[in-house]
């Protein structure tokens, strides 16, 4: 539909049956304002990766390309998303039909899309799986993130991709693994200990979701670990820990719960839909950071997107956006094809789903691994020896 937008990228997304999923996702994602620029200033297709047999072969980045440039041209009030549609149901058979989906896991998968379509790597080495139990912290999250740099280089690494600390140990016989593990989304619990405040009303923040998070968790036998000193699985204990948070920070509220049925043996699904709330400006993740942090670009963080649910299941409802504007800094709700302005606040609801959040200030490049490696003199593209303490061993070259 041709017509002004009410302010630069505050375009409507026609919805193409059940495909609001689809659009409340795309107006968060569009106002990442680098990931955005990449696409609008054409760099993206000088890193086109069309021969990556886990990418598309560069369509999905293409038609997402195509799409904000219609969006930030100016010349539309709202606009139907047709060709990223039908490009990622070409690509993704989950998504080729007219049902409704989870706009977390379209959100997972266009990332994704759009990160193996970019992707600077191509070729990728077999890689195996670093142990850094033994090793200092700051040594096996280097090795770590060198080693995901060998088979994933993107402009989604560089500003969307964080690294958690996950420690398990053997109930049985004590043996411990600590693995890096890069990162996203965060998928928080949405935590029914409830606080209460002055008016006696639940409140429920979203640092007490982080807090659950990080707390210790015995694993189910579904997902039980493999103890290499009792030759079996088990259900270890688990304690994650955030050791790099990126410059977007994806927080997805885990607000469908799955369980058996005793009576059917069926899978019921029901929601929660409590209020959390969340900061707009200034959540602080300082104290939940355990790698080394740049006082330059802090682990503080803005608001700018939350993708919003209404209804009973992740694939049944309605999904909308309440969205910061990266050019005016005002606030917009996209309800499909129709765009009005609001305020950050009403987005603090119990239909939030998934929230969208900027570093305040400044940068930090593979959430701030890359400046890690700089002051360890670490090259994070070739293959080297660390010491003990995480420096590079420098060898001498005998003279001929």
């Amino acid at each position: 539909m041709r017509g002004t937008p009410p302010a630069p990228g505050a375009v409507g997304m026609h919805n193409l049956g059940n495909s609001c999923f689809l659009n409340s996702i795309i107006q968060c994602l569009n106002h990442i304002a680098p990931l955005t620029q990449y696409f609008l200033e054409g760099k993206f297709s000088e890193e086109i990766n069309r021969q990556n047999p886990l990418g598309s072969g560069g369509h999905v980045a293409i038609a997402y390309a195509a799409l904000l440039k219609e969006v930030w041209s100016g010349n539309y009030s709202a606009l139907a998303p047709r060709l990223l549609k039908q490009t990622v149901a070409s690509f993704a058979p989950q998504f080729r039909n007219s049902y409704q989906h989870d706009s977390q896991e379209f959100c997972q998968f266009l990332m994704d899309g759009i990160h193996e379509d970019c992707n600077r790597v191509t070729k990728k080495p077999y890689v195996e799986e670093l142990e850094g139990f033994g090793m200092k912290d700051e040594k096996a999250a280097i090795e770590t993130w060198r080693k995901h740099l060998l088979r994933h280089d993107s402009i989604i690494v560089d500003r969307c991709q964080g690294m958690h600390r996950s420690h398990l140990t053997c109930p049985s016989c004590g043996r411990e693994s600590i693995k890096f593990d890069v990162f996203s989304t965060i998928s928080l619990p949405v935590v029914l200990e409830e606080k209460e405040d002055s008016t006696n009303k639940t409140v429920i923040r979203v640092e007490d979701c982080i807090e659950k998070f990080l707390e210790g968790e015995q694993l189910d036998e579904m997902n039980a670990w493999y103890c290499q000193g009792c030759k079996k699985h088990v259900c270890a204990l688990k304690v994650i820990a955030l050791w790099s948070v990126p410059d977007i920070l994806i927080l997805h509220l885990k607000r469908f719960q799955f369980e058996n049925c005793s009576v059917s043996n069926n899978i019921l699904r029901s929601k929660i839909d409590d209020k959390v709330t969340f900061p707009l400006d200034n959540l602080d993740l300082r104290k939940y950071v355990l790698g080394p942090t740049d006082v330059d670009a802090p682990p503080i963080y803005n608001l700018f997107g939350v993708s919003e649910h209404v209804g009973v299941t992740a694939n049944s409802g309605h999904y909308t956006a309440t969205v910061r504007n990266c050019k005016d800094g005002r606030w917009y709700r996209y309800n499909d094809a129709h765009v009005g302005e609001t305020t950050g606040e009403t987005s603090i609801t119990g239909n939030a789903y998934l929230l969208f959040y900027q570093r305040a200030k400044g940068n930090a490049k593979w959430g701030g691994m890359e400046k890690a490696m700089t002051d360890k003199q670490v090259d994070p593209y070739n293959e080297i020896e660390l010491d003990e303490d995480g420096f590079q061993e420098v060898k001498t070259k005998k003279k001929k």
